[in-house]
């Protein structure tokens, strides 16, 4: 799941902030973000402010 952290900043790159652009482009990169997000959630990682 380290593969979400490391996207999720990559994407931070080109859009500082979670913008409707940002949520965009990071489903592009990893269409599957959700399910990633959903699993680290339910074991007890916060992703939200990552």
């Amino acid at each position: 799941m380290a593969e979400y952290v490391v996207v999720h900043e990559l994407v931070h790159l080109h859009e500082p902030h979670h913008t409707p652009i940002f949520w965009r482009r990071l489903e592009r990169a990893m269409p599957d973000y959700e399910q990633r997000k959903g699993w680290l959630a339910r074991h007890g990682v916060e992703v939200e402010g990552v």
